[in-house]
């Protein structure tokens, strides 16, 4: 049994995790330091990446089972989401719609083709539901999980901070922004500042939203297809 890539990704991000005590490092998370390192590792050794993807499967296979771990801290605060249900469920629809809508404007004006517009329309939901997104819309899933990586790591490294230059100080507000927005990557942070109503609200965010996406992704393709 070949485990290379899965001893690989493990070490890298331990390492990565250590890296944050350094000044220069300290505000990249460990996921994009690791990857970096990773993908670094492959080029200068010639490593082909289905060589590595088979032997680090198990550790895309617990992709799901982590995220669905998330929800034992919302089990935890059910009473917080019962008193501010009716702006949660607004935000969850909001985001959906707008993520969808705002990533197809940015693919056309940018002259992508349908076939990485496709990829691209699920950039802000969790990888494991985004990838089925984009398999079922005709996309390329290693290009959906590269553009999902890639915008929770800008809501990790930028979406509080971008919250508070705009004067959001609801942890509420917050975790739903976070969690909409950049999916685990950025509930993470939420993890990271320990933050209870920031990981809860962005932790129902980034389930809920995934799913509202597989349905409103669709329906806007085929009502703009239709409408064209």
């Amino acid at each position: 049994m070949n485990l290379f890539g899965l001893i690989i990704s493990v070490l890298y991000f331990k390492i990565a995790q250590k890296t944050k005590k350094i000044p220069l490092l300290s505000k990249f998370p460990p996921i994009l330091t690791a990857g970096g390192a990773l993908i670094l590792t492959l080029v200068l050794f010639r490593i082909d990446f289905s060589t590595y993807n088979e032997s680090a499967e198990y550790l895309t296979f617990l992709l799901i089972p982590s995220t669905v771990a998330l929800g034992y801290p919302v089990y935890k605060n059910i009473e917080l989401l019962k008193r501010n249900k009716r702006i949660i469920y607004a935000a969850f629809v909001l985001a959906s719609v707008f993520a969808v809508i705002s990533t197809y404007i940015i693919a056309k004006v940018c002259n992508c083709n349908i076939e990485v517009t496709e990829s691209m329309l699920p950039k802000s939901v969790t990888a494991p539901i985004a990838i089925e997104i984009s398999k079922n819309l005709g996309g390329i899933p290693e290009l959906t999980a590269c553009v999902v990586v890639l915008t929770g790591v800008f809501g990790a490294m930028f979406g509080h901070r971008i919250l508070k230059l705009i004067k959001v100080k609801n942890d509420i507000a917050i975790g739903l922004s976070i969690g909409a927005a950049s999916h685990i990557i950025g509930t993470s942070k939420c993890v990271e500042i320990n933050k209870e109503k920031q990981i809860v609200t962005s932790s129902v965010a980034l389930v809920i939203v995934g799913i509202l996406t597989a349905f409103i992704a669709p329906l806007f393709l085929f009502l703009i297809k239709h409408f064209n």
